[in-house]
């Protein structure tokens, strides 16, 4: 193997390395955010106000009406028919998902879901 091909293979290599390794400390970084976000969102409770969903996981990516039926987290946990309680939904997107905060026309917690791969 020549001097020019050695080298040529070298930094094919090296480049393979760093291009995995970037990946892998982004993939990380995200799915630790993820992570954080998911346990925030799954200590909120009942009642809450939306001020301080707010103030704990920001502002929503997306306000929206309220679906059919009420959730508390997964599927699970199927609360019924939406009675007209909840009037307004506000969805945290990540990759592959979405976390839903379904508030009452006072502006408090009466549903949250979990949404995969929307």
């Amino acid at each position: 193997m020549t001097p020019q091909r050695r080298r040529l293979s070298l930094i094919v290599l090296v480049s393979a390395i760093l291009f995995v390794a970037i990946i892998s400390i982004c993939w990380f970084n995200y799915s630790t955010a993820v992570k954080h976000e998911a346990h925030m969102f799954y200590a909120i409770e009942e009642g809450a106000s939306r001020e301080s969903v707010v103030e704990v996981l920001g502002p929503p990516s997306e306000v929206r009406p309220c679906g059919d039926n009420l959730w508390w987290g997964k599927d699970a946990d199927y609360r019924g028919k939406n009675d007209g309680r909840c009037v307004t939904e506000e969805r945290y997107m990540h990759f592959l998902g979405a976390f839903g905060i379904g508030y009452s026309a006072g502006g408090k917690v009466v549903s949250k879901y979990e949404y995969i791969s929307e």
